[in-house]
């Protein structure tokens, strides 16, 4: 896999996690709610794929739901890292093809 292809598809993992985070955050007082988690997997050839999402069997206890809106943040925040550190690999291939085109005119 390229680098853009890598960099996509970690755009792609992200933003998946971040649409679990967001879903789980906007469910913490729902009865009965299980909060998600993403599933992602190294690909051999580079990047990751998204396998889906679990229910997260951590008990509620006395609250509506199992949401942890301390470790909902933090995984947002790793999810919105992850994002960006992709975005800034498409910008480093889109410069390096410009000047790359830069050379050959």
């Amino acid at each position: 896999m390229d680098m853009v292809g890598i960099a996509l598809s970690g755009l792609s993992a992200s933003s998946a996690g971040l649409s679990v985070q967001a879903n789980n955050v906007a469910n913490q007082l729902s009865d009965g709610y299980k909060a998600k988690r993403v599933n992602l997997v190294a690909e051999a050839s580079g990047g990751v794929r998204v396998l889906g999402s679990n229910s997260d069997p951590t008990p509620a206890g006395l609250a509506p739901s199992n949401v942890d809106l301390g470790s909902e943040t933090v995984q947002g925040m790793g999810f919105e890292l992850m994002y960006k550190a992709n975005l800034k690999v498409l910008k480093s291939a889109d410069d390096l093809m410009k000047s790359t085109l830069d050379l050959k005119g």
